[in-house]
């Protein structure tokens, strides 16, 4: 069986252990946002068409992200099959409306959400065997699922860690930099 080239970046216990870490983390820039700023974007814009995303919609998009992505993809792999004829590939625009609907309900609901599907990436991970772990298995990422079959198991949920992290800084920016009132 062909493996990953970087299979030893990817280690299945290491993987999982920062993506679990990244998860708190963004536990706890999500803690930081102050009240009132989950749902505004950055610097004081109202929309997204204004400036950056809000919190809430980095999580709303992270969340259909690993609910839509690494869960049917590795599902799909451990079903024997590609990992793209399942999945949003197959959708014209699979993120706008749903994640600025997703957006508007409190964040402990999206944070929720988010966490059940990081959960299920990890469950499925571990139904893996160590040599199909790190296995070229499916065209997922590599134009629009018509690429090359180059993405293992291990990079489905790199990708997910990566992404993570991606929107999680964006999150953090809101974090630390939204205006407060300055103490005296």
């Amino acid at each position: 069986m062909p493996s990953d080239p970087d299979a030893s970046l990817l280690e299945r216990d290491t993987v999982l252990r920062q993506l679990g870490e990244a998860m708190k983390t963004l536990d706890w820039a999500v803690s930081l946002v102050p009240e009132g700023w989950s749902h505004r974007s950055p610097y004081g814009r109202l929309s997204r068409e204004e400036g950056a995303w809000s919190v809430a919609m980095n999580l709303a998009h992270l969340t259909l992200y690993e609910e839509r992505l690494p869960a049917t993809v590795l599902e799909s792999l451990l079903r024997g099959g590609d990992g793209v004829s399942d999945t949003w590939f197959k959708e014209p625009s699979p993120y706008e409306q749903p994640a600025m609907e997703l957006a508007a309900i409190p964040v402990p609901e999206i944070l929720s959400r988010l966490r059940a599907a990081h959960e299920k990436g990890v469950e499925l991970a571990h139904r893996f065997p160590e040599a199909a772990w790190s296995a070229p298995s499916t065209a997922a990422w590599g134009s629009m699922g018509l690429g090359p079959t180059r993405w293992s198991p291990a990079r489905v949920l790199s990708k997910s860690l990566q992404h993570t992290w991606e929107h999680g800084n964006a999150i953090l920016k809101v974090a630390f930099f939204a205006p407060r009132e300055l103490a005296d």
